[in-house]
């Protein structure tokens, strides 16, 4: 069998209660609708600073989800 792949970038700069965008389920949930899986989601991390001594912090500021259907 062979597949497609898609790699998509989610960009999750605005804060919520979870720390994850709001949209996040209607980009699954469209990508789905159109056949995709989701394999994976992977955090995109920028930046980072030494928060009072306790060690190197990264923000994230996306998430990249790859997307895989039949061709």
């Amino acid at each position: 069998m062979k597949w497609q792949y898609k790699i998509v970038y989610i960009n999750a700069k605005k804060f919520t209660s979870t720390g994850l965008p709001d949209d996040l389920n209607e980009y699954f949930n469209r990508y789905g609708e159109e056949g995709w899986e989701l394999v994976k989601v992977e955090p995109k991390l920028d930046g980072g600073f030494i928060f009072f001594g306790f060690g190197w912090i990264h923000q994230t500021v996306g998430y990249v989800a790859f997307f895989k259907k039949p061709m």
